[in-house]
């Protein structure tokens, strides 16, 4: 077994709260709905604001202005009960995904997880869990960039995410595997439509017993090559109501995906585990 999976994934980061900032003035109390809902597991986007000169949290690679910055919308609030948590036990998942892969948005991230080294779940050959694990989505240039900043500094300071090359459904799960994971590289991220393309059907059908045997298999060769499994977005509107998303939820946990993105903060909460 590969040394890699010696350790589960913990279960309260089982729901990710999906795109968890406020954008365009609006939804500025996701990151306290997600925390009143138990959720620990929060993705947050970030870009390059030319004006000013800074990273700052948005879905859209060029930011209209007023956007906050990490700092000011996650470490500010949550720092304080980080640095009252032991390490050696795993609290909170802080997912950081680039739009853009400018060279300042990297460095500035790199730097921010420096000065809290002390905090963090650092990542070699083994996992040495601090109370912030951090995790990289996005633009695949930028992971790569960080990667190569961390590297020879001793452990990563946050853990990469591979995806399906570009993005592209494969009829074979086998081809998306084309490199075991590493120290570095620990998650494989994919869309739900790898399992059920037919956008139609997923709206109005339950679970094919097709996607169901094709969510097993991926499952499986993910963790035989190494990897923590993610899937994204899984919401109410994407399968019609609640009854088909449960039951996509019921399914990614059987097979043994450790982390499922959602919007339904709530709902997540009630069935965490």
């Amino acid at each position: 077994m590969s040394p890699l999976l010696l350790l589960a994934l913990p279960g309260l980061w089982l729901y990710n709260a999906h795109n968890c900032y406020p954008e365009n003035g609006q939804y500025g109390d996701r990151l306290e709905r997600a925390r009143r809902a138990g959720l620990r597991a929060v993705e947050i986007d970030v870009t390059w604001s030319e004006q000013r000169r800074r990273t700052v949290i948005s879905h859209e690679k060029a930011p209209k202005g007023g956007e906050p910055t990490l700092e000011e919308y996650f470490w500010k609030p949550v720092e304080p009960e980080l640095r009252r948590l032991p390490r050696g036990r795993p609290a909170w998942l802080l997912l950081i995904d680039f739009k853009i892969d400018h060279p300042a948005v990297i460095e500035e991230v790199y730097r921010d997880l420096e000065r809290r080294r002390r905090l963090l779940t650092r990542f070699g050959d083994q996992v040495d869990y601090g109370p912030l694990t951090v995790m990289l989505t996005g633009d695949n240039a930028a992971i790569a960039a960080f990667e190569k900043r961390n590297r020879g500094s001793g452990p990563y300071l946050a853990m990469g995410n591979r995806e399906p090359a570009e993005r592209q459904y494969q009829d074979s799960v086998a081809a998306y595997f084309d490199a075991d994971a590493t120290p570095f590289y620990r998650v494989f991220n994919f869309e739900w439509v790898h399992l059920e393309p037919d956008g139609e059907a997923r709206r109005s059908g339950p679970l094919p017993e097709t996607a169901r045997a094709r969510l097993r298999a991926l499952a499986e060769l993910a963790h035989q090559k190494g990897y923590w499994l993610r899937t994204w977005t899984l919401n109410e509107a994407t399968f019609g109501g609640r009854h088909g998303l449960l039951e996509r939820w019921r399914a990614a946990r059987e097979a043994g995906v450790e982390m499922i993105a959602t919007d339904e903060y709530e709902l997540a909460g009630a069935a965490q585990e």
